[in-house]
């Protein structure tokens, strides 16, 4: 593990100065997705982890151009195979040797995420109404992050439709409209990173405009938490008998090599709950269950013992 910190500027052409509460707002979306291209870097890179320390505002100008420019302070760890697999973007993100273009990875990731956004609220609000300029924007934007990770784009396309998944599905699209609102009320703004590189045109920004005046609400679908299902084999389980007249169903138990928090633990259909009830702990085959926190985070939620190894 590293500590990394990671740069993030951009800057908004607009003509007149921006108002207090739409500074806030684009300052407070720009973490957000800052928080979210750690996430998105991992699902590109396998063996890539972000763990978040603190997002700061480096520097504040509202001199036009309207220029703010973040750090992103993490801790990253990354299997040493990345190494071999990816030397020059694990030596950008550490620090060594860093390159403006590693400056410009980010923001233009933050970007692609905030685009991705935007049209999704876009389509929400006005379906079948054209939005030319926001895709020529989006895929401008994903070939310029597939260029610089060396990753293709189809897989960054993968990775953004599971970025916005689960239960920070309608938060994210919310900081995808906040981005533009240093916009509202701005004809001819434009968006650029902070070594000048435009990132997205006037045409495209006047269809964010209209896209983020009135807050995304999604679905209860788009809402509902992600699940994933995890089997290990022969693993150390502690019990925890919560009914003695409820053994099939009433069990509860952790396990200490996966976590360590208690939670609902269910009998296969074939394991009688006689020959593990009295027991402290059990050697068994389990298949976890692991629901999406309100973070994003996937937690183990339940599990089911399918196999137990009895001595």
């Amino acid at each position: 593990m590293v500590d990394v910190t990671l740069w993030h500027g951009i800057e908004y052409d607009v003509e007149a100065p921006v108002a207090v509460e739409d500074l806030i707002k684009s300052l407070e979306a720009n973490a957000k997705l800052l928080h979210r291209t750690g996430d998105l870097l991992a699902d590109l890179f396998p063996g890539l982890k972000f763990e978040s320390k603190q997002i700061s505002v480096v520097r504040l100008s509202q001199e036009s151009p309207l220029s703010e420019l973040f750090a992103y302070a993490t801790v990253m760890a990354y299997q040493k195979d990345l190494e071999k697999e990816v030397p020059h973007l694990i030596e950008q993100l550490t620090g060594v040797h860093v390159a403006s273009d590693y400056d410009t990875l980010v923001t233009v990731m933050v970007m692609l995420i905030a685009v991705h956004g935007v049209s999704k609220a876009f389509d929400a609000l006005f379906p079948g109404r054209d939005k030319t300029a926001i895709a020529q924007t989006h895929e401008s934007l994903l070939h310029r992050v597939s260029a610089l990770t060396g990753v293709a784009a189809v897989r960054i396309g993968q990775a953004l439709n599971v970025l916005f998944t689960g239960r920070q599905h309608r938060g994210t699209v919310l900081a995808s409209q906040r981005v533009f609102a240093p916009t509202r009320g701005q004809p001819n703004a434009s968006i650029r990173a902070r070594n000048g590189t435009q990132l997205m045109a006037p045409e495209a920004v006047s269809l964010a405009q209209s896209a983020s005046g009135i807050p995304y609400e999604g679905s209860a679908e788009e809402e509902a938490p992600r699940t994933a299902s995890e089997f290990y084999r022969n693993v150390k389980i502690i019990l925890h008998a919560m009914d003695k007249d409820r053994k099939r169903t009433g069990w509860a138990g952790h396990v200490p090599s996966i976590f360590d928090d208690r939670i609902p633990m269910h009998l296969e259909k074939t394991q009688n709950p006689e020959a593990i009830f009295g027991k402290s702990d059990v050697m068994g085959d389990i298949l976890l269950t692991r629901e999406e926190d309100e973070n994003g985070d996937m937690q183990p939620k339940e599990f089911l013992l399918v196999q137990t190894y009895l001595a």
